[in-house]
């Protein structure tokens, strides 16, 4: 099954019935003629929702100031034409135009230039305006609250609805290919090196869940800039300065760094022109921290490979149990054992 892809996530309509909404705050108090009121229930629109929080709240607070969460809220999910936008808002273009380009730079909306006409729309929270907060490595007090904020939505319940909620798993596992027994064909869209060499534009940015993590004090140290973006989205984040801009060279480089690392390839659940390839720990990221926070083994789309033990050949070393990044492995009777249930395949 084919999953929306990131751009075209940002101009779906969310699906409230397969949601399972974060159970409000009897202490939120949200006066509906707020603006920040009325930008968390625009964000609770996209596809991955954004309950209403106290945590949210901050969050939005932080990264809008209230002209930017006003204009946030009459922006498409779709792109549209700077000259629509202005147009329909009834709004001085040149002035529109400036406010726009700064929330681009700040993380807050998608900008695309076509032709010398102009288009933008808003980001969702996640994937887009969260991931984007930490691309920059920025380490100054402001960041640290927001790091704070985030991991406490997190664990309030969003995290659980945003990989929960929708039909198909939002990110899937590929297989480290080293580890696929020869003989065994592995199809196209599964291969992470044949992405990279059928890309035409490409990104690496440091890894935002390992650098909110660093922000909390609780990072786990392994690298950081393996994080890889393709396509119209990196040559966006280049522009703005989150990412540099990557040769094939540079993207197998960090390939073959994230392997070493023992870390999981991660991207997009599509098949064709994926947008991302993070390369996750099971203690920072979010996509597996559903694993091994939230209890979810369902909500990233496995491999449909399986690792398995020789039993004639295992020594009882314990150097599987220790680089499993989802606690897969356990030792009984001195022999290593998978458990099925919740192995995703990385290899």
């Amino acid at each position: 099954v084919k999953a929306a892809s990131t751009s075209a996530m940002l101009s779906c309509s969310k699906d409230k019935a397969l949601a399972a909404p974060i159970e409000e705050s009897p202490d939120l108090e949200v006066d509906m003629e707020d603006v920040y009121a009325r930008l968390m229930k625009r964000m609770d629109e996209f596809p991955a929702g954004a309950p209403e929080s106290e945590n949210l709240l901050g969050i939005l607070k932080l990264i809008f100031d209230e002209e930017e969460a006003e204009l946030a809220i009459d922006l498409s999910s779709g792109l549209e034409e700077l000259g629509s936008i202005a147009g329909r808002l009834d709004r001085d273009q040149a002035e529109l135009e400036a406010l726009l380009e700064g929330m681009a730079d700040k993380g807050l909306v998608y900008a695309k230039e076509k032709e010398g006409l102009k288009s933008y729309n808003l980001l969702p929270l996640v994937p887009g305006i969260f991931e984007m907060q930490f691309m920059k490595a920025e380490t100054n007090p402001t960041k640290r609250k927001i790091a704070e904020l985030f991991d406490n939505y997190y664990h309030e319940g969003w995290g659980e609805q945003t990989f929960t909620s929708a039909r198909t798993a939002l990110a899937r596992v590929m297989p480290i290919e080293e580890e696929i027994p020869r003989g065994e064909e592995i199809l196209p869209y599964e291969k992470v090196s044949e992405f990279i060499e059928g890309s035409t534009y490409m990104a690496i940015t440091n890894c935002f869940c390992r650098h909110e993590a660093e922000l909390l004090d609780r990072s786990c140290g392994a690298p950081k800039e393996v994080c890889m973006i393709f396509g119209p989205f990196a040559e966006f984040l280049v522009k703005r300065g989150y990412a540099r801009k990557a040769s094939r060279e540079d993207m197998l480089l960090a390939l073959r760094e994230s392997e070493e690392a023992g870390l999981v390839h991660m991207s997009d659940n599509i098949q064709e022109k994926i947008n991302f390839i993070c390369n996750c720990c099971g203690c920072c990221c979010g996509f597996l921290g559903t694993i091994t926070k939230l209890g979810i083994s369902t909500a990233v789309a496995s491999t449909r490979y399986l690792a398995e033990v020789d039993e004639g050949l295992c020594n009882g070393c314990e150097n599987c149990v220790e680089v499993c990044q989802i606690a897969a492995i356990s030792m009984q009777d001195d022999i290593a054992v998978i458990n099925a249930d919740r192995c995703i395949g990385c290899g």
